[in-house]
């Protein structure tokens, strides 16, 4: 069976969908992972087979910061649905003039893709493939008025109009935990549970911290990230590391991949900085995360079990710091609270609240009980349709 996998560009959407991709290949199954320039060098970089199609992030960025140039002066109700729709929704549009013809020629016989990135539904619709889509975790349930507010233009273009309301029959696979989050993307009515991970661990891959990690002097640490969107929020870093390097704590902070963690500046020694860990291995020597409150993430932290402080700096983040506060994984500081002595108080109740981590615990308990990706994959080939 040849499986063609198809994501926006950015790590936090392509790893929440490589179990499934090791499952097919574990089972023998041909896989393609297909995606604008950043996507295709994180799957290339683990061994991957991958088609560059379409527009990269950086692009689709550009391309919607030229047509909206002030996202401030649009009013805030309306700043997610804009941002999605000029980035995603567009990029959509593009991506798929590349992406259908490679699939048409290729031949897929099932289709993945998440709600992020709708190209993959009209390859599938054009080759006749079986298609599922993919879960990231705890996405607002409204969220298909967002990322579906241009697919049916998509799908005039590409002569499937029957697609514009068949596509929430289609299989779900949602790698939210219930407790999180029962209703991510709530439209899709076909729902498939299937178990999330913190990621995988590449052969000979380490931290990079491996040889002072030893040295630390603290017996809890914390990883500080903004993830790979909004890295660039040097203010924050330093705010935030004001608060947490007084702390009896040891600190690893990631700036994001390529980024220089000489940006950040000296360091006491029990603050180490690195552009980039993996966590598959970096979560396992936590106790606790300060971070912008990714989905994809605060998903992670939860399979360790590992509560959250979230200082929340964008997109659904803010969505996303409230549905993990409300289920207890989480503390939350918005934009105009953080400060260095905020960021400290915060960071000595999420250490010192057993509450937090047992709400944590309690969730990652019932990851565990979700089915695996070997699992899914193997119910899916024995579906006639999906």
């Amino acid at each position: 069976m040849r499986v063609l996998i198809t994501t926006w560009p950015a790590h936090g959407h392509l790893l929440p969908m490589l179990p499934l991709a090791r499952a097919a290949q574990r089972a023998g199954h041909e896989v393609v992972v297909a995606s604008g320039a950043e996507g295709v060098a994180e799957a290339r970089r683990r061994g991957l087979p991958t088609w560059d199609v379409g527009p990269s992030r950086a692009e689709a960025g550009a391309a919607f910061r030229a047509l909206v140039p002030d996202l401030g002066a649009i009013p805030p109700d309306q700043r997610i649905p804009t941002m999605i729709s000029g980035m995603f929704g567009a990029a959509a549009l593009r991506r798929a003039v590349e992406l259908v013809p490679r699939a048409q020629e290729w031949k897929p016989d099932l289709v993945v893709h998440p709600v992020t990135e709708l190209a993959g539904a009209i390859a599938a619709a054009r080759t006749g493939a079986r298609h599922v889509v993919h879960g990231l975790g705890p996405i607002p349930a409204e969220a298909w008025a967002w990322f579906g507010s241009r697919f049916g233009e998509l799908c005039r273009e590409w002569d499937v109009p029957e697609l514009a309301d068949g596509i929430l029959e289609t299989t779900y696979l949602d790698n939210c935990p219930p407790s999180l989050q029962p209703d991510a993307v709530a439209d899709f009515r076909r729902r498939r549970p299937l178990r999330p991970s913190s990621g995988e661990v590449q052969p000979g891959e380490r931290l990079p911290w491996d040889d002072a990690l030893a040295t630390l002097p603290y017996e809890h640490t914390v990883h500080l990230t903004l993830g790979t969107l909004f890295h660039g929020a040097t203010h924050v870093f330093e705010t935030a590391l004001a608060g947490l390097r007084h702390l009896p704590v040891n600190v690893l902070v990631t700036v994001g991949p390529g980024t220089d963690p000489r940006r950040l500046g000296p360091q006491p020694p029990h603050v180490l900085v690195a552009d980039f860990a993996p966590h598959a291995l970096l979560l396992p020597r936590c106790a606790a995360l300060v971070t912008q409150g990714g989905a994809g993430t605060i998903v992670a932290a939860l399979c360790h079990g590992l509560p959250h402080l979230i200082l929340p700096q964008g997109a659904d983040q803010f969505r996303n710091a409230a549905t993990a506060e409300r289920v207890g994984v989480a503390l939350v500081l918005p934009p105009s609270q953080v400060t260095p002595e905020a960021v400290g108080s915060v960071a000595r109740r999420l250490l010192g609240d057993p509450s937090l981590t047992g709400a944590a615990r309690a969730v990652q308990a019932e990851i565990e009980t979700m089915p695996s990706a070997d699992e899914v994959l193997a119910a899916l080939v024995a579906e006639k349709t999906l």
